[in-house]
C-alpha cells in the first residue's frame, strides 16, 4: 500500500501547504479574509431573515 510522505498528520497540513508552492502568510491571510467573508454573508442573511419576519 502506498503511504504519502508527509511524515504524519500533524506535519501532513504543512507539507501539503509547502507542496503548493505559496508562503504560510499568505495561507493565513486568506484564511482570515475568508472568515470574515462569511461573517459579513451570515450578518447580511440573518438581517434579511429579520426584516422578513417584522413585515
Amino acid at each position: 500500500m502506498y503511504r504519502a510522505p508527509t511524515g504524519g498528520a500533524i506535519v501532513g497540513g504543512g507539507a501539503g501547504l509547502a507542496a503548493t508552492g505559496a508562503n504560510v502568510g499568505w495561507w493565513i491571510a486568506l484564511g482570515i479574509v475568508l472568515l470574515v467573508l462569511g461573517a459579513l454573508l451570515l450578518h447580511a442573511y440573518r438581517r434579511r431573515q429579520y426584516t422578513a419576519e417584522v413585515d
